[in-house]
């Protein structure tokens, strides 16, 4: 389907239900270009509703950690409900919904700006075992997923099937080793956020 095809079906979604929504079909089939061009053509007057398999994982977070479930969504009126600036973030070279403004409770959001010398140290052996098949230790497996692209450990979580409990107490091992830093508040963060 053409730019302008998929504009059009989507104005008309947008008039009759007052916001747009991508298929997984429709967000796999466009490059960042393209969606650069449907952020710029939208921007500023359209909301969009988060994919369906980023819902399923907010359905998961209201379970496993609802105070940051209220901490984005508050009330649950609109819960889903996002700026189409944030279509980029859906593209499969990118981790999801980024987990990084929390106010009530700490953030846990991390970039490959935030691996320490240590951490880096540990990549060629990390490198060095997925060419080799071998399994990674979670934490190993967090680094290698910082040097792809920024992710929170809400996501890391949820795609691992990790307990969030288990990987809470891994990031503070990761500092300690000085392996990472972790800025718990969203003020300290905003340089690191690339939305």
């Amino acid at each position: 389907m053409s730019i302008e095809n998929l504009v059009q079906k989507k104005e008309k979604m947008r008039e009759s239900q007052g916001y747009i929504q991508f298929s997984p079909d429709e967000l796999n089939a466009l490059s960042l270009k393209q969606v650069e061009k449907l952020v710029r053509h939208w921007h500023g007057h359209t909301l969009m509703r988060l994919p369906e398999e980023e819902i399923a994982f907010f359905e998961w977070l209201k379970k496993e950690d609802p105070d940051v479930w209220n901490d984005l969504w508050g009330d649950g009126e609109d819960s889903y409900m996002v700026s189409i600036d944030l279509l980029p973030q859906f593209l499969k070279e990118k981790n999801n919904f980024p987990i990084c403004d929390l106010r009530d409770t700490d953030n846990y959001y991390f970039t490959h700006e935030h691996i320490k010398s240590k951490g880096r140290e540990e990549m060629p052996a990390i490198i060095e075992k997925t060419d080799s098949k071998t399994p990674l230790n979670l934490d190993e497996l967090l680094l290698f997923e910082l040097h792809i692209a920024p992710i929170d450990i809400w996501h890391f979580c949820y795609r691992y099937d990790a307990p969030l409990k288990t990987v809470k107490a891994m990031i503070d091992d990761m500092v300690y080793k000085g392996w990472i830093v972790h800025l718990t508040d969203s003020e300290d963060l905003v340089r690191y956020i690339d939305v």
